[in-house]
């Protein structure tokens, strides 16, 4: 009961997160909901804390270079939708440690996270101002309805189509982990071909975002997908598959970089077209010089960081930014720069070890069951997408869309908790055997 009665209050108060300066006073009473809703295993008997887990001493860590954050930051109207955002995603870890206790809960889990994701995405292809890069697919992309669903604290023109595309790497990998778990399953007609419509439909949405970075993630998360899958499989036939395709990939990455040449990747890292004056986010040379700035301002503020969402202010305030003033470059451009930024380099140390956690967890749950395989290697594919496209992109900490990223934490935990004998036994609706010829 009590499970349950959590579960429903998060529901109610996360709107009032997700959008903090629509309704002020509405938002301070879900602050102290959350907390009151963390404090009552100490108040009521029977509310039980959630089961330990091997994030506990991070998780500390990092709600204290949060705390320190905040209270540093250089805007704190910046910082508020931020904290508010982050409060939210570990109140969902938190309640996802504490609830899913059986596979069947897993199963239910899931399934919310996927329906969460796709309202997301649905949103996010609604409201976004979609770009025109590409020539072929900038004829697609202006026969498309033009018209914006704005939501409250969202930009006048719209979501930038990069965030867009960010918000579907999370989700591509794993479609594609469990195509492939179906297509070795030999499953039903209808469900392989669903779920390879569903998977043709959401790489389509990411070809349309024309983002370059969206574009090289995604290539660069099917290569770790497919490693991932090597790396969890035992010995056999499809190991050697995954392997023969790991392998030809590298090689591809490699042929391609010898047919460009050193010398034209040097020229265009060094001497890359003037186009950032018009503070363009599809150029070089407008990274370029962000990325300076934000070094720059990670040695002025090691420790703290300049607080949570305000580097795009300070940034301004302090540094000769060579970007048009009316342009707002909403972040770092960079999940690590811009990490450090938010929570100072201890913070970015904590968020790195949290990843590499979760990634570990998640291949040595992938290793032991393979009920869990598909779903598991999926998200760490989802997580290193993530970081892939982080490199010359990011959705902040704290962004509305972040949220998903500390839900596929508490699954990965959940996972890794559950990883028992019995799952086959518990959880018949999972059961995608993943071995083949």
């Amino acid at each position: 009961m009590f499970v349950g009665l959590e579960g429903g209050l998060l529901v109610m108060v996360a709107p009032f997160l997700l959008f903090p300066t629509f309704a002020l006073e509405l938002t301070c009473f879900a602050l102290l909901l959350v907390s009151l809703l963390w404090l009552l295993p100490l108040l009521i008997r029977g509310w039980s804390w959630p089961s330990p887990s091997p994030f506990d001493v991070l998780l500390v860590a990092w709600a204290v270079v949060l705390m320190v954050s905040i209270l540093v930051t250089a805007d704190p109207f910046l910082s508020l939708p931020k904290a508010t955002g982050l409060v939210l995603g570990l109140a969902c870890w938190r309640y996802m440690n504490r609830a899913i206790q059986s596979p069947r809960l897993l199963w239910v889990a899931l399934i919310a996270w996927g329906v969460l994701g796709l309202g997301f995405v649905l949103i996010g292809a609604l409201s976004t101002n979609w770009l025109t890069k590409v020539p072929g697919l900038s004829l697609i992309v202006m026969r498309l309805p033009q018209s914006q669903v704005f939501l409250p604290e969202s930009p006048d023109a719209g979501v930038h189509a990069n965030q867009l595309a960010g918000t579907l790497l999370l989700f591509i990998p794993f479609l594609f982990s469990v195509l492939i778990a179906l297509y070795g399953s030999r499953p039903s007609q209808r469900l392989f071909l669903g779920w390879a419509l569903l998977t043709f439909v959401a790489v389509v949405l990411l070809l349309l975002t024309q983002s370059r970075t969206g574009w090289v993630a995604f290539a660069g998360a099917l290569f770790v997908l497919c490693f991932l899958w090597w790396a969890a499989l035992p010995p056999g036939n499809r190991r050697r598959l995954f392997a023969a395709c790991s392998v030809a990939m590298v090689s591809m990455a490699i042929l391609l970089m010898v047919l460009l040449g050193p010398d034209r990747l040097q020229h265009a890292w060094r001497a890359p077209s003037p186009e950032f004056m018009s503070g363009e986010l599809n150029t070089i040379s407008f990274r370029q010089e962000v990325w300076h700035w934000a070094i720059v301002a990670v040695e002025d503020f090691p420790f703290t960081g300049t607080g949570l969402g305000s580097f795009r202010v300070v940034v301004r305030r302090l540094y000769p930014l060579n970007v048009v003033p009316t342009y707002d470059i909403a972040h770092a451009h960079n999940v690590f720069l811009q990490v450090a930024l938010d929570v100072g380099l201890p913070g970015l140390i904590i968020y790195l070890a949290i990843v590499g956690l979760a990634s570990f967890l998640g291949l040595k749950a992938a290793q032991q069951d393979e009920m869990l395989r598909p779903y598991a290697l999926g998200l760490l594919g989802g997580l290193a997408a993530l970081h892939i496209f982080g490199l010359a992109d990011t959705l902040a900490l704290g962004s509305k869309s972040h949220l998903l990223f500390w839900i596929m934490l508490g699954l990965i935990t959940a996972m890794h908790r559950l990883t028992a004998a019995h799952w086959q036994k518990d959880m018949p609706v999972l059961s995608l055997p993943v071995t083949g010829p």
